[in-house]
């Protein structure tokens, strides 16, 4: 359900979950804010495991396609690099107030740091990290960041 959730639009979900059902469910009438509550409640870390279990499925579906141009300098720096990746951090807002349940919350809520290592060539991610302190230093994931690196790779900032 969380896959079919995170590869679909949310109200595409809703039309399958009535028409289809989902494993063990019979076909369900469920509202799309019914969903996006249900949701809410899940940790980010089931959010996160779900997301690395797509990745390898993400790559294989980008080195499948052959019709990529490149960018000069992209192709300038992969002769001296075997891989180019982008390190950074974002302090994320709460979450939209799009649901009447979430028009409470108070606005510029901070919800925490996410920490994204791109791969500059392929555009997918190599890691995903998260803090819920959204004051956390960029520097605080450093460590992870260096055990991360390989030889022959150029990091950018």
């Amino acid at each position: 359900m969380l896959l079919l959730y995170l590869i679909t639009p949310g109200s595409a979900v809703s039309r399958i979950l009535g028409r289809e059902g989902f494993l063990w469910c019979r076909p369900t009438q469920v509202s799309q804010q019914a969903l996006s509550q249900r949701f809410l409640t899940f940790p980010a870390q089931l959010f996160e495991r779900v997301f690395k279990e797509l990745l390898p499925h993400l790559r294989q579906a980008w080195f499948s396609r052959t019709d990529r141009t490149e960018p000069e300098s992209t192709l300038f720096a992969r002769r001296c690099f075997e891989q180019i990746w982008i390190a950074d951090s974002s302090t994320l807002e709460a979450l939209f107030r799009k649901l009447k349940s979430l028009e409470v919350l108070p606005k510029g809520q901070l919800a925490g740091k996410m920490t994204v290592v791109i791969n500059l060539v392929t555009r997918l991610p190599i890691e995903i990290g998260f803090d819920e302190n959204p004051r956390a230093s960029d520097t605080s994931w450093e460590k992870e960041l260096l055990a991360l690196v390989k030889p022959k790779t150029l990091l950018l900032r």
